[in-house]
């Protein structure tokens, strides 16, 4: 538990770095390879950092010839990972560049992540959850994303097998005393669902093999960029990863926009269930 929670220390003070140092013009590149190198002088990642812009929800992270920059009016989403020995600390918020046409998208997610974490202790099921989460982005006008779901933690595993739900999905499984999980409410003013839209240049091992032995040792299993390989395999980074993908090795996360062209807003935290609640660990 005291590995978890310096995790969780580790991801919110790189999180609050990360949206203290975005502004116009600066590249997402920039950003996320800075609040990489903020994670790494103190922990691991556990998995590239996401800059969702407008209406891409998740699963991108600039790749190493990214020239995508920060505009005034972007509704940008920042997800962030850092793992100490295994144990993960999962966290993320939405900021606006400039404006505040999208404040009320931005706290239907913050309020729905407080309200959920309101109720949440030993014995609580996901539909539970879900429905809180629903019924307080429903109040601001919104809709929640119904195909994007919070996630269980275990050692070296970042979705590791419960999904908590952001609506009333019925489910009665129950979440236990003891159990890390991570809550992150996503609300649009879309049609709530998310679909592929291409590369979003992250990836995992599919399969095991000596070919991509260095990768799963230097990431230990985890999701990792493609700007990542150049540290491996150097100028020779982009053919390897062509090669492993076409093999079965690797495959790609890809990116997840708005079904209609919707903005998102993104709220997580990594939280402890208790016997009579629950503890915040990325707070």
């Amino acid at each position: 538990m005291e590995e978890y929670k310096e995790a969780g220390r580790i991801a919110r003070d790189a999180l609050k770095f990360g949206i203290k140092n975005i502004k116009e013009g600066k590249s997402y590149k920039e950003l996320a390879e800075d609040i990489e190198s903020y994670i790494l002088q103190k922990a691991s990642l556990a998995f590239p950092v996401n800059i969702s812009v407008n209406n891409i929800a998740a699963h991108y992270t600039p790749s190493s010839n990214d020239e995508g920059f920060f505009k005034k009016g972007d509704v940008i989403k920042i997800d962030v990972g850092a793992h100490v020995e295994g144990y993960i600390g999962d966290t993320a918020k939405t900021v606006e560049i400039g404006t505040n046409q999208y404040s009320k998208l931005i706290e239907a997610s913050e309020k729905a992540l407080e309200e959920a974490i309101k109720i949440i202790r030993d014995g609580i099921t996901l539909s539970e959850i879900g429905r809180k989460i629903e019924e307080k982005i429903n109040e601001y006008g919104f809709k929640p994303i119904k195909n994007l779901q919070g996630h269980s933690l275990e050692k070296y595993k970042l979705h590791a097998g419960i999904s908590i739900p952001n609506y009333d999905n019925k489910s009665q499984k129950k979440l236990k005393a003891g159990q890390v999980v991570a809550i992150e409410p996503f609300a649009t003013n879309g049609i709530g669902i998310v679909v592929d839209d291409g590369l979003g240049n992250i990836y995992r091992i599919a399969k095991n093999s000596p070919f991509v032995s260095k990768i799963k040792s230097k990431f230990n299993g985890l999701p990792f960029a493609e700007r990542w390989l150049q540290n491996i395999y150097g100028k020779n980074a982009h053919s390897k990863l062509i090669f492993f993908i076409r093999r079965g090795l690797v495959i790609p996360y890809y990116k997840l926009i708005e079904a209609k062209g919707g903005i998102v807003s993104q709220a997580e935290h990594t939280i402890l269930i208790k016997e009579d609640g629950c503890e915040i660990l990325t707070k």
